[in-house]
């Protein structure tokens, strides 16, 4: 009979070891298995020597605890990632959150700009984002990218430039007691001015742009192509706008190139400007082309234009340029990527954040880039120009591009 009893009280305890088990596992959050599937990603990576678990283990804890919603949990996986320094590993939203700034922002040089608004603040169009969250603006900047994939510091400011969500600003610790942004901008001719403002609703608010006195179609900001380019044969120039490394379908890019060589043996061109700034990379189309076209390449002055938007397989291109063009120069600024370059990214579903982190397969290290290498004092900088000069606000009010003219002050010195 004991022996019954016995056996019946393990069983017992058995289940209800089972049903607690179940009820945990259950009411596990879902985006717990998201951190698994983190950590397991990084840990399989070519970033495994870098990858430190401790930050996740943490954030396992937290979850557990109750402690993290979904939306922190997000927030929480781009800060550890930011830390990394590596810009192709980074979290995402499969769908953009649709609760912004009634502003998107451009930054000219070292100055952020208003660059677009819904109609009630199209007043603003163009003045220069002092603070943000009454900090200064470098300041906002560095606490708004503490989840942002940065590699140089130089890109940190163009991080303002995607539309970013309105929770960006509240888990950098920028709203006010009352969830609301205090953001002072000052005028074109000095005046200065703090909003407060709310989340608006991105999908029931159209934007205004703000566009230049006089629009100059050589300007690259109006340039929506992958990669295309535009003679300009009264300054002797011939530009190359290359704002993607990714195959158009209407235009192949060996077909491209090969129409550059030809507009460039028509003889009404002294210089040629390879446009880089607003490329954030692709899949290396134009490898080998700059060699095929070597002899035709060197009769001309040849820019290229670069900096902190220049990301990834733009810079592989640089190196393909710089290799047969000894005499090329770089103007602009330091670019974003540093030359310490992870490549080649995979990218996860999380499912229950509704977003997908990317990783890279590759480290770059191991491809001789010997002449991006003379540009840099370490491979944790971007590539350095000859000639430093940024983006005017001024200037591009007047449809002109102070890049392009340094670019013409030098060559025709």
């Amino acid at each position: 009979m004991k022996k019954n009893y016995l056996i019946i009280l393990i069983l017992l305890t058995f289940c209800i070891t089972s049903c607690n088990k179940s009820k945990n596992k259950n009411s596990t959050p879902a985006c717990y298995y998201d951190v698994l599937k983190v950590k397991a990603d990084l840990a399989a990576s070519s970033m495994n020597s870098m990858y430190d678990p401790s930050a996740f283990d943490q954030l396992e804890e937290d979850i557990l605890a109750g402690k993290v919603s979904s939306t922190d949990c997000y927030y929480r996986i781009a800060k550890i990632l930011s830390t990394y320094h590596v810009a192709h590993v980074y979290i995402t939203r499969n769908e953009p959150d649709p609760f912004v700034l009634p502003f998107d922002f451009y930054n000219f040089g070292k100055e952020i700009h208003i660059n677009k608004a819904t109609r009630k603040y199209k007043k603003y169009l163009g003045w220069k984002v002092t603070k943000i969250g009454g900090l200064e603006i470098d300041e906002a900047v560095d606490k708004i990218t503490d989840f942002y994939s940065y590699e140089t510091v130089i890109s940190k400011r163009y991080y303002l430039e995607f539309r970013n969500p309105f929770n960006d600003y509240k888990y950098a610790g920028l709203l006010d007691k009352k969830g609301k942004l205090h953001l002072t901008l000052e005028s074109p001719e000095g005046k200065s001015e703090e909003l407060v403002l709310k989340a608006v609703d991105i999908r029931k608010n159209a934007y205004i742009t703000n566009m230049p006195e006089i629009k100059n179609e050589y300007l690259p900001h109006f340039v929506t192509e992958k990669y295309s380019f535009k003679p300009c044969p009264e300054k002797r120039t011939l530009y190359v706008p290359y704002r993607s490394c990714t195959a158009r379908e209407d235009y192949p890019a060996d077909v491209w190139f090969s129409d550059i060589i030809k507009e460039l043996n028509s003889g009404l061109y002294d210089t040629l400007v390879f446009d880089l700034r607003y490329n954030r990379g692709g899949y290396n189309l134009t490898w080998g082309f700059p060699e095929k076209y070597q002899d035709e390449l060197n009769k001309v002055n040849i820019a290229l234009v670069a900096g902190g938007r220049t990301f990834s397989a733009s810079t592989i291109f640089m190196e393909s340029i710089l290799k047969v063009c000894p005499n090329a120069k770089i103007f602009g600024e330091e670019t974003g990527q540093a030359i310490y370059n992870y490549t080649g990214t995979v990218n996860e579903v999380l499912k229950s954040m509704n977003c997908r982190i990317y990783i890279p397969r590759f480290l770059d290290e191991i491809t001789p880039l010997p002449e991006l290498k003379k540009r840099t004092d370490s491979y944790y900088r971007g590539i350095m120009p000859d000639v430093e000069v940024y983006e005017n606000y001024e200037d591009f009010m007047k449809g002109e591009d102070t890049i392009y003219n340094a670019i013409y002050e030098y060559f025709n010195k």
